[in-house]
């Protein structure tokens, strides 16, 4: 009985750390040197581990640094819970191949970039380190409409940013809060501090962290967004927008990454998304979505879809969609690629191209072991009466380089809700290239159109 108990304090213990106050906290796992000098933000923050959806999922932790460095930087690691056999430093296509020397792990970033440094062939408690150049459009502190945020905590700030206003979180900023505009345009929210839900219930608070609506020309650059109690970054019906090299490590229920609703002319590139649900996604709730773009961006998808298009798909027509030069460092749970047509939209003119997947394991828990999965099947958010079309799709370039071979589904509800018009090509799965359906474990619907083509890139 006392052993018992000594396991449940010890568990109580460690799913309870990034949280035993609410504030986010300094890491005790993990101490960061850049080019010599020791990193003074590493943060040890919320994620979850649970490849099953439940309102309150069992959340760890892992660290975070963020680190201003110019060029090829020396990166050196002590994690300080275990003894290091050896690492491994993502994306792999930077080509690092880390050296352990006296208990650290050591290598040359080439140039300011996000990576994740895993150690004994583990996910848990990876390091999270986003390097950025020093910002060059760093405002004056004191200038007219700059809203200025400096390095310490600012606790429970609910901001409403104003038209052609700057937001400005500072190097070593913390602020705990939500960042809200409606009907504005021409404002920034930019700089390498942190915004954090930590301190919110996911329930009683609800708490989007940027929560815009109705706005337009504006952009969101570097920023680093952790453990929020909802959505993370959530545009409605906004247009004409950047989103730049923002970081999102998130971990309770429903905190999907970037979630753009009703929105045209939309561009997310260079970002980093972690989250407990979507990282990318495109919903539509009425009139037309189009325009939207995700480029360069970097995954790591603990639950649900990597790249989707759904469920919500209320709207006329979603339509001009593109998912290009996105890596997927680990996908555990459902789709990499999706179009989850719900609803009663025209979704069309998609494209997914070089789609890079390091660590499949797709399947796991309640999850579904599909690489790609285009439907227009009902579901639990469907408001519709009658099921849309999905046609004119892309999938060009798609590799999984690790893990167990993956599914395709591409399955049409009845012949009014057709999938047509699919070619995929250049798909690589474990180093075979797959050139037939044939080649794959396929789940097809008799209503598919005829034109669902696979082929080898030439």
């Amino acid at each position: 009985m006392k052993a018992f108990a000594w396991i449940f304090l010890w568990l109580a213990l460690c799913l309870g750390h990034a949280q035993a106050d609410g504030l986010l906290e300094a890491s005790p796992t993990c101490r960061v040197w850049l080019d010599g000098r020791e990193v003074q933000t590493v943060y040890e923050t919320a994620v979850c581990h649970q490849r099953f959806w439940t309102e309150n999922p069992a959340l760890s932790t892992t660290p975070v640094a963020i680190a201003e460095g110019e060029g090829p930087c020396r990166v050196e690691v002590q994690f300080l819970n275990g003894e290091v056999t050896f690492a491994t430093v993502r994306p792999l296509a930077l080509g690092i191949e880390p050296d352990i020397r006296e208990g650290r792990v050591c290598f040359t970033l080439p140039e300011p970039a996000n990576v994740t440094v895993e150690v004994n062939g583990r996910v848990e408690g990876a390091l999270h380190l986003f390097v950025h150049a020093p910002d060059a459009q760093k405002p004056d502190p004191d200038a007219p409409k700059v809203r200025y945020f400096g390095p310490g905590e600012h606790r429970d700030q609910m901001i409403t940013i104003r038209s052609n206003e700057t937001l400005y979180l500072d190097d070593g900023c913390v602020l705990y809060g939500q960042i809200y505009c409606g009907l504005g345009k021409g404002f920034t929210i930019a700089g390498h501090g942190v915004l954090c839900g930590s301190i919110y219930d996911r329930y009683k608070d609800t708490l989007v962290p940027v929560n815009l609506s109705n706005c337009s020309d504006f952009t969101i650059r570097d920023i680093t967004i952790l453990d929020p109690s909802a959505w993370t970054v959530n545009l409605y019906q906004c247009r004409d927008a950047v989103i730049d090299n923002v970081k999102i490590v998130s971990a309770r229920s429903n905190s999907d990454g970037l979630t753009f609703q009703n929105c045209r002319g939309i561009q997310a590139r260079n970002c980093f998304v972690r989250s407990w649900d979507d990282n990318l996604v495109v919903k539509g709730y009425g009139g037309d979505v189009s325009g939207i773009t995700f480029e360069d961006c970097t995954l790591w998808t603990d639950l649900a879809q990597s790249c989707e298009i759904g469920y919500e798909t209320r709207a006329k027509r979603i339509e001009d969609i593109t998912f290009r030069n996105i890596t997927v460092l680990h996908a555990f749970h459902k789709p990499v690629i999706s179009i989850h047509n719900s609803d009663s939209a025209a979704v069309r003119q998609v494209l997914f191209e070089n789609i890079v997947v390091e660590d499949a394991h797709l399947g796991q828990g309640d999850g579904t072991p599909y690489l790609i999965d285009f439907t227009t099947t009902e579901s639990q958010w469907s408001a519709t009466l009658r099921r849309g079309t999905i046609e004119d799709v892309t999938v060009r370039n798609v590799r999984v380089l690790s893990g167990e071979k993956p599914a395709v589904r591409i399955f049409s509800n009845d012949g009014d809700s057709r999938i047509d018009h699919v070619r995929i090509s250049g798909l690589v799965l474990l180093g075979e290239e797959i050139g037939s359906l044939e080649d794959l474990d396929y789940v097809a619907s008799p209503y598919n159109g005829e034109d669902i083509q696979i082929e080898i890139d030439k």
